[in-house]
Formats: structure tokens, sequence, C-alpha cells
């Protein structure tokens, strides 16, 4: 590809293909049914030790060899796809393996594999067609056989309860039909809800995105917002599993107060979010959760951090706050931008790693679109501009066939990571809508939706995703992928830049 043609994608084509893609999605239909399980031992609030989101009810699975029985009242109707699904309800930092079996004949059914999960992740099993009737009839047992700590995760308790269904244990039927806009109805309520932090951003950035199309958008974001901002304070379980109150503790926690300013700009915490900023700023301007040598900027922080100061400069019309934005994202091309490689972390004198990690490149490439489309279009400006549309014909050369890409982009054998490629494909699709990056990058976000639509699941959660980065590189290359309800955020975003 070269530059010539970079820059000189025809718009007619891409009108085509967006309006044939248009008339393919109205052909497609579905039937659902969540079968809601009822748990024993009964669901509890509170253990003593550790605090669960939104005071929702959980249970737990013992390492000790104990149990827990599951049973269905419904009848079974209709031929299709079935799906168990469990909802971890803690912040989780080892591998676990949740063996599922019949209750009555101890056949195993198959196993959950549960590694380094966050709050509100849910895990899939795919249900043996033959097996189904006998799980609804006899019920399942859930026992641990790897793990070393109880695996708690969300039960029904009450009516009164805003727990989502999607979050409790249930069976997801399906008759195997394809509705393209499904994912949008999980975005668009609390199934999309988040780990506090950069996870619980991306979601609100994507209702955002949506929220001028679609008429409950702008409700459903008031929803997750007061959720953790509600009375005028700041609530959120922290990563050891306890509450935190009205403390900011890392730099990839700022990126929620971009949406809430543009949504209350009066709210208290958004001083905080100001003052943590400019408390971890270096004499060069640049904002860091250590200090000294331990210093390490990372690639999400041009969206967790100069993003946010965009927004926050805009809104209080306090320049100096888009000057912080500016010299962040300078100092992440600096230390991070090499020649074929992006990198997603390093010391700020230390060797750069995770080169080339979809995730990493997409918070980079999303984070500088969403910040110079909101700053100043000045002199300071102008190398950032040329650095993303570099970057963004950098990661085009590593596109995929099917439109994705790799979860270390140079290395097709790490696999396929749906979130790495969906941040990717928000930013190139974000960009282009700005007029930051040529139409040629909105060619290759659609391909990437396309691309992306072979992992929706029957109601719209995205599988395929590198789970979070909890257990290091070698997680990252193993293969292993998950749902994480963040990556709507991402469609969202993905979606409605498409469409402008």
């Amino acid at each position: 590809m070269n530059r010539k043609e970079w820059f000189q994608f025809s718009s007619v084509a891409l009108a085509t293909l967006l309006v044939g893609d248009k008339l393919w999605a109205k052909s497609m239909h579905k039937q659902l049914m969540y079968l809601m399980a009822q748990v024993k031992p009964a669901s509890q609030l509170f253990d003593g030790n550790h605090t669960f989101p939104f005071d929702w009810s959980v249970s737990e699975i013992k390492p000790n060899g104990s149990s827990v029985s599951l049973s269905w009242e419904d009848k079974l109707q209709g031929n299709g796809s079935a799906y168990f699904r469990l909802t971890s309800a803690t912040d989780i930092r080892e591998e676990c393996i949740i063996e599922l079996s019949l209750a009555n004949t101890k056949k195993i059914i198959g196993q959950l594999d549960i590694q380094y999960a966050h709050y509100m992740q849910p895990f899939e099993l795919v249900m043996p067609a033959d097996l189904l009737p006998l799980v609804i009839q006899e019920g399942i047992t859930l026992k641990m056989i790897r793990g070393t700590k109880p695996f708690w995760f969300f039960t029904h308790a009450n009516l009164k309860s805003d727990i989502p269904k999607e979050f409790l244990p249930h069976l997801l039927l399906a008759d195997g039909n394809l509705n393209l806009h499904e994912w949008k109805n999980r975005l668009l309520s609390l199934a999309s809800i988040s780990t506090f932090g950069w996870m619980e951003g991306c979601v609100l950035d994507g209702i955002s995105s949506l929220s001028k199309k679609h008429i409950n958008a702008q409700e459903i974001l008031n929803l997750h917002l007061d959720k953790y901002f509600a009375n005028d304070t700041l609530v959120y379980e922290n990563l050891n599993n306890k509450r935190s109150f009205e403390k900011i503790t890392t730099v990839e926690s700022i990126l929620p107060f971009a949406i809430l300013a543009a949504t209350n700009a009066q709210h208290a915490m958004l001083q905080q979010a100001i003052d943590f900023c400019k408390t971890h700023t270096n004499a060069e301007g640049v904002i860091a959760d250590e200090t000294g040598n331990n210093r390490r900027l990372k690639t999400e922080e041009c969206y967790t951090i100069s993003y946010p100061l965009a927004i926050l400069a805009q809104k209080f019309k306090q320049p100096e706050l888009a000057d912080l934005a500016i010299a962040n994202l300078k100092a992440r091309v600096s230390l991070l931008a090499k020649p074929n490689f992006i990198y997603q972390n390093a010391k700020e004198k230390g060797k750069p790693e995770y080169g080339n990690w979809a995730r990493g490149v997409g918070w980079y490439l999303l984070g500088m679109a969403k910040s110079l489309a909101v700053l100043p279009n000045n002199e300071e400006a102008q190398p950032l501009r040329a650095e993303l549309q570099r970057a963004a014909e950098f990661v085009i050369i590593h596109q995929q066939k099917n439109g994705l890409w790799s979860n270390f982009l140079h290395q097709a054998e790490t696999g396929i990571d749906t979130s790495g490629s969906a941040s990717i494909a928000a930013a190139l699709a974000y960009g282009a809508s700005k007029n930051l990056l040529p139409n040629l990058c909105k060619q290759a976000a659609y391909k990437s939706w396309k691309g992306l639509r072979a992992y929706l699941t029957p109601d719209g959660f995205l599988k395929g995703t590198a789970q979070v980065n909890k257990g290091g590189e070698l997680l990252q290359r193993n293969g292993f992928r998950v749902i994480s309800p963040y990556t709507l955020g991402f469609l969202g975003v993905l979606d409605n830049s498409l469409n402008n």
C-alpha cells in the first residue's frame, strides 16, 4: 500500500458497501430465551471479607470439593443452540476451573475455564444438545477442580434487585440466526456495566456515542453513571474486592470522568480528577502513577488521561489542561512509537514492552483520535496528527483478511483478539469521521466490523477477547479468550462513527 492509495480511497465505493450491508442486516432474525437457574445453597450479600458491586447478591463455589446445585423450573421449548453462563462477582488473580455435571447421574457436561477474571465478567459453556433435556430435568452441580480461593458469582435474591439477567446463572437458548443489532440491547442496558476505570470508561464512551441516535441511550448512560457517581460522590469495588469511597488510585481510572464531565459538569468528583492528574505530573508535565525511576508510561493513558483532560479543558475553559493532554500524548509517542512497533508500556528510561499488542495499539489510536478531535488544531497538535496518520497506516498493513488483528499484530500465531480489533477499528472510523484520517480508514474499520460479527454471541456479547492483562504476557500469547462486556463500548464508538 503506497501513500497515494492511502489518501485516494473512493467514498463512492464505501457508500455502496454500506448500503449493501444494511439490506443484508434486515434479512436477519432471531429468537432468544433466557432460562434462569435456581441456586442452592442460597445466595448471600456479604461474607465478612469481601464487598460486591452494587450489593448484588452472590453465591460461592469453594475450593474444598463442596458443590453448588442449579435447577430449572422451565420446560424446554424449540430447537437451537444452548449456552450456560456464570458471571464473576469479584476480581480474580489465579486460574480457576469449574466443572459442570448432571445432578443425578453425575455425568460430566464440561468445564468453565476462568482465568484472571474481572468483576462482572460472564463465562460461557456451549451446552451439548443431547444433554440439554437432562440438564433441565435433573439440574446440574458446579464444583471447583482448580483454584485456591472461592469463586463468587452473581445470583438472584429478590425482585427489587436490578442485577441484569445476563449476569445471573442461566441457559441462553437461541435459534441460531443472527441479529446484527442485538449487541446494542446489551450495551444500552446494565448488561454492559464493567469494572470501574478504563473498562467502564469504554462502556460509557460507547453509550455516549449512541446517545444522539437512540432514544434511551442517555437514560442508560445516566443509569451507569449513577451506579458509581450517585449523590455527588464516587463509590466502587477496588481490585482487592473492597469498597472504595471517593478515592482515585490510578491513571487508568480517569476515563469515566470524561463522560461524567459531559453529562454533569457540576459533579464534585471532577475537581478531584483534575487534582489527581496535577499531583501525578512531573516537571515536564507527564502524568504517571509511580514516582522517580519507576514511572511507567502506557498507551492506555492516551485514552484514560489525555482524552479526559481534553474534555475537561474544553468544559471548564482551562487551557492548561489542554496543554497537559498534549504533553502526555507527546510523551507516549516519543517513548512507545518505534519503527514497525507500537509498544504498550515502558519506564521513562527503560526498554519498551508488549510490542504491537493489539489492545495497546487500539488505546494509542483511540486516545489520540478522541483527544485531537477536542483539542485546538494548533502548531502543538500538528505532529500528533501526523503520528495518528502514520500509526493508522501502520495498523492497516497488519490487518488480516477477515478484517481483524492478531493479539500481537505482527505475529498471526498469537490468534485474533476481538477487543484489540474492535478498539483499532473504532479509532480508525472515529478518526475518519472527524477528518483526522482519510476515508481508507473507514473502509478498513468497516471490514473489521464485518469480521467481528462472527464473534458475536446470539444475544450480542463479543467473544474472542484476550483476557485483561493480569496474567502477564504468557496469558496474552496462549490463545485464552473470553467475553468482556467493556468491548461493547468499542462497538458503540465504531458503529456511530461508521454511520456519520
